[in-house]
C-alpha cells in the first residue's frame, strides 16, 4: 500500500495577517491541500492519510465545498480523515455529515472505528475529536488486530490537553504504520513505523524550518518512507553571535544578505552573545528591512567589571558584582549580574 501522510493543514488560518505578506501567507495555507492532491496523483498513492486539523476551526460549508473539490481531483487515491482539536465535530457543524466525495472517509466516531479497503488489504483506524480537549491517554492500551491485513492508525495528540501519548508504548502496538497529527514539526521516530507529518505550510513564526509531508509504502513485511518538502514559504532562524564590536549597520547588513539569499522566506533574527553596554539594538529598523517577522535580542551588555569595581568601591554596585561574579557562577547568575547592573546603572 502506497500512502501520503499529510495533516494539520489548518485551512482558514491567516498567519501574519497584520503584515504586508499576510494575504500571500493565507493563500499558501489555503492552497496546500491542492498541492498535496497533485502529489498524490504523481505518486499514484493508494491512500491520503489526514490525522486531524484539516481545518483551522469547525469548518463552514464554503470550506467543506472547497475541500470536496480538491479531493475530486484525486485520480486513484482514497482519503481517510479524523477530526482534530481545531476542527472538532461540534454539534452545529456540518463537517460530520457533509459529503466530501465517494473517495473520502471521515472516521467521525469519538470512539475507535475503521474502514477497510479490500483491494489493497488495508484497514485504517482512528477516532475524531468531538470537543477541543481530550485529556485521557486513549492510545496507551491500543493494539492492532492480529490478522493478515495491513493496519494503519490515525492519531491526533501528544500533549497534556490533547490525548497524551507514550510514544515508546504506542510504537509497540502492532500497527504497520501510525500517522500522527497535532504537532506541527515533522518527526519520524527512529526505528519505528510512526511519524508526525507536521503542517504542509508553516503556521506561525515558531514553525522554523521546512514543511511538507511524508510519502511511504508499507506491506506486512516491508516499510519505506520519505520526507517531501512542499511549503511555499518557510520561517528561517538567522542566528547572529554578537560581540562588543557589533554595530547597527553591521547587523542590518547581515540581515539584508539573508533576505537576498532567501527572498520568499520569512526571517526570525536571534541575537546572542555580548554587546557594548552603550549599544541598544534598533529592532524596529531591522523589522523594516523586509520579510523579517521578529528580532529576539538575547545579548548581554559586556561590562568592564574591573573598572566598575574601581569606580564604585564600597557602594551597592561593587557589592552586587562581588556577590555574583564568582569563579563558579552559573549561566543564570551571569544573566542576573548583567540584568542587575543594567538596572543599577540606569542602562
Amino acid at each position: 500500500m502506497r500512502f501520503v501522510h499529510a495533516g494539520d493543514f489548518h485551512i482558514g488560518a491567516t498567519p501574519e495577517s497584520g503584515r504586508q505578506w499576510g494575504k500571500e501567507r493565507a493563500i499558501s495555507v489555503a492552497g496546500a491541500l491542492g498541492r498535496i492532491v497533485d502529489l498524490c496523483n504523481s505518486e499514484k498513492a493508494d491512500l491520503l492519510l489526514i490525522p486531524g486539523d484539516l481545518f483551522n476551526a469547525p469548518p463552514l460549508t464554503k470550506e467543506l465545498k472547497e475541500a470536496a473539490y480538491s479531493f475530486s481531483r484525486l485520480e486513484n487515491t482514497r482519503v481517510v480523515i479524523i477530526a482534530g482539536n481545531h476542527d472538532y465535530l461540534s454539534e452545529d457543524c456540518a463537517y460530520g455529515s457533509f459529503d466530501l466525495g465517494e473517495n473520502v472517509f471521515l472516521l467521525s466516531s469519538e470512539s475507535f472505528s475503521s474502514v477497510y479497503f479490500e483491494d489493497i488489504n488495508t484497514e485504517v483506524h482512528g477516532l475524531s475529536y468531538h470537543k477541543k480537549e481530550i485529556r485521557e491517554p486513549l492510545y496507551d492500551e491500543l493494539t492492532a488486530p492480529t490478522d493478515d491485513r495491513i493496519h494503519v492508525l490515525l492519531a491526533h495528540g501528544g500533549d497534556s490537553l490533547h490525548v497524551p501519548i507514550k510514544y515508546s508504548q504506542l510504537a509497540k502496538s502492532g500497527f504497520d504504520y501510525i500517522a500522527l497529527g497535532h504537532i506541527h514539526q515533522p518527526k519520524l521516530f527512529k526505528g519505528t513505523h510512526m511519524a508526525y507529518c507536521g503542517s504542509p505550510e508553516p503556521l506561525d513564526r515558531t514553525d522554523i524550518g521546512a514543511r511538507g509531508c511524508f510519502v511511504g509504502e508499507v506491506t506486512k513485511s516491508t516499510f519505506t518512507i520519505m520526507w517531501r518538502p512542499l511549503a511555499k514559504t518557510q520561517y528561517r532562524l538567522l542566528e547572529i553571535n554578537s560581540d562588543i564590536t557589533l554595530t547597527q549597520a553591521a547587523l542590518e547588513e547581515c540581515v539584508k544578505e539573508e533576505l537576498a539569499a532567501h527572498p520568499s522566506d520569512l526571517i526570525v533574527v536571534l541575537l546572542e552573545g555580548s554587546r557594548d553596554p552603550a549599544y541598544t539594538v534598533d529592532t524596529e529598523a531591522v523589522l523594516q528591512l523586509g520579510r523579517v517577522v521578529e528580532v529576539i535580542d538575547s545579548t548581554n551588555p559586556e561590562y568592564d567589571l574591573e573598572q566598575l569595581l574601581a569606580d564604585h568601591d564600597g557602594d551597592i554596585i561593587s557589592y552586587y558584582i562581588n556577590m555574583l561574579d564568582t569563579p563558579d557562577k552559573t549561566p543564570e547568575m551571569k544573566k542576573a549580574l548583567y540584568f542587575g547592573l543594567s538596572a543599577l546603572l540606569g542602562d
